[in-house]
């Protein structure tokens, strides 16, 4: 069985002509109502994304407040050996905040959306730039379904290749850079 069978572009198209149909086949008055609750669901997961930044924005704003102070305070000292204790309280304090930061962004992103994230960007790879077991092993993993040892085995393969191919791109990376002086 082939991968090019299951990645057919004649299904995506009978989807799309199916939608059109549905589509044109409705009247004026439903398509406008479709439009304003497209646009409203638009609308309102922008408004999310602008609340997430926004508190993102005030705990980067937080941080930069801190390590200001810490600043302040440490040039204020004269004699920082007493004041290690200190010292350590503060930096275990800032590192909480970053950690908490770092956290916060992970979050915004919950699971289902990266997950559907992720099968978009995996649509896009050509079919034969992969092997077609270790395409499998893939989309059981995105999609959730139980994986049997052949594929762990062409996942752990991958993984070991894609962190090789990651070790040459910072050298490509360096050597695009000599190029471009």
């Amino acid at each position: 069985m082939s991968i090019d069978k299951w990645l057919s572009d004649e299904e995506d198209l009978k989807k799309k002509q199916q939608r059109e149909e549905l589509y044109n086949k409705l009247s004026d008055e439903k398509k406008k109502h479709l439009k304003k609750e497209s646009i409203k669901k638009i609308l309102e997961k922008q408004n999310k994304k602008k609340t997430s930044k926004k508190k993102q924005e005030g705990l980067d704003h937080f941080f930069l407040n801190k390590v200001m102070e810490f600043q302040d305070w440490i040039g204020k000292r004269t004699y920082l050996k007493g004041d290690i204790h200190q010292i350590e309280t503060w930096i275990s304090n800032l590192n909480r905040i970053l950690e908490t930061s770092k956290k916060n962004k992970k979050k915004e992103l919950n699971k289902k959306e990266r997950r559907d994230l992720l099968i978009q960007s995996f649509r896009e790879i050509p079919p034969k730039f992969l092997d077609e077991k270790t395409r499998i092993a893939i989309n059981k993993k995105l999609h959730g379904y139980e994986k049997n040892n052949s594929d762990n085995y062409y996942l752990r393969k991958l993984k070991k290749k894609v962190q090789d191919k990651i070790k040459e791109f910072k050298y490509y990376k360096i050597l695009q850079e000599i190029l471009e002086l």
